[in-house]
């Protein structure tokens, strides 16, 4: 009996020492923001709405690691996002984790990740953005959000963004970090029968991060279903000094359709600060630039401010200004040249 419980009691034992070694972490963020935008229409009239995600899109997400020994870990990462306007999941495509589905193996060698995972490029055009990734149904830079291409640049595949695709499915990417320099490769295959290069992309990205210094850049290739060619690169570099962190960028994306060629220009400069505590202020300009076949081209400017006051490393308001000016093929469907708009909201992380 005695040898039977001392068998119990280490069975129990090894049992707590691997569950101790595995850990899941369910996170998330909600945001909500009163907006008001002028000029949405032919009329030039005025828009009033509740805005989800606006300072920090809104999701849901279970992170798990396990360690494995010797130095080696399993990790995935699963999340969903969702609408705090109407609580709707954010799933126009019936994907149920549309922002994150990955799994992978990690130790001193770096990280191999596969699944659906945000693009080197995303992860480079946030590092560069002066507002780290907030704002995003403002900022050109990840979706090209308040950028409206032509249909026949659409159509051929450009992106108004400045990331080359957000996210890649099928995707399996490699990263190494080491000190202040991470070095970065991914490769998707386009998973069409006969032809290994349809539908894929690759690329590769380093960047540097000495706290003092920031640098980056990664370029980006990619190749439609139908055939064709799409080349991409962003860089950028920063500093931070007396308390203020400036970052410049700039991306350019190619698209080549049966021998018509698309271009997009992002580039993009600003700072932020704390100017008390709990208060930070960024202040950022971003231009995006098109060009397309028979001399057609356009131009977006934003000119963004904003305000952050964190009650708690949870939770934050926030308030922005942004300025955009139109030019060219790049003139909204409403037709106005201009457009102002202002948001005022509360962010909280969990």
């Amino acid at each position: 009996m005695k040898k039977t419980h001392i068998a119990l009691a280490l069975a129990l034992l090894a049992a707590a020492n691997v569950h101790a070694q595995t850990s899941v972490t369910v996170y998330g963020s909600i945001d909500a923001s009163v907006r008001y935008q002028t000029n949405v229409d032919a009329e030039g009239n005025g828009l009033a709405s509740v805005a989800s995600g606006q300072y920090y899109s809104n999701r849901l997400g279970f992170r798990g690691v396990e360690d494995l020994g010797g130095g080696l870990k399993a990790r995935f990462t699963l999340e969903s996002g969702f609408g705090s306007d109407t609580g709707a999941l954010d799933n126009t495509n019936n994907v149920l984790f549309n922002r994150t589905a990955s799994v992978g193996l990690g130790g001193a060698w770096g990280n191999v990740d596969i699944g659906r995972i945000y693009t080197i490029a995303f992860r480079t055009e946030k590092f560069l953005d002066p507002f780290d990734h907030h704002y995003t149904p403002i900022v050109p830079l990840s979706s090209g959000a308040g950028t409206t291409l032509p249909a026949a640049a659409r159509t051929a595949g450009l992106g108004a963004g400045a990331s080359a695709g957000t996210r890649f499915n099928n995707d399996i990417q490699y990263s190494l970090a080491k000190g202040p320099l991470t070095l970065r490769a991914e490769y998707a295959p386009g998973e069409v029968a006969g032809d290994a290069g349809r539908g894929s992309a690759r690329a590769v990205g380093i960047q540097y991060d000495n706290k003092s210094l920031l640098a980056a850049g990664v370029y980006t290739q990619r190749e439609t279903t139908t055939g064709f060619k799409n080349r991409a690169y962003v860089i950028g570099a920063g500093f931070v000094a007396a308390g203020t962190t400036v970052k410049v960028g700039h991306s350019r994306e190619e698209q080549d359709a049966a021998g018509t060629d698309y271009r997009n220009r992002v580039s993009w400069a600003g700072a932020s600060r704390d100017v008390a505590p709990a208060l930070e202020a960024t202040v950022a300009f971003y231009r995006s630039r098109y060009n397309g076949p028979a001399a057609s081209e356009g131009k977006r400017d934003l000119l963004l401010f904003g305000l952050s006051y964190a009650f708690s490393k949870r939770t934050n308001l926030y308030a922005e200004l942004d300025l955009n000016r139109y030019d060219g093929a790049l003139i909204p469907a409403s037709g106005q040249e201009r457009q102002r708009g202002t948001s005022f909201g509360i962010n909280h992380l969990f």
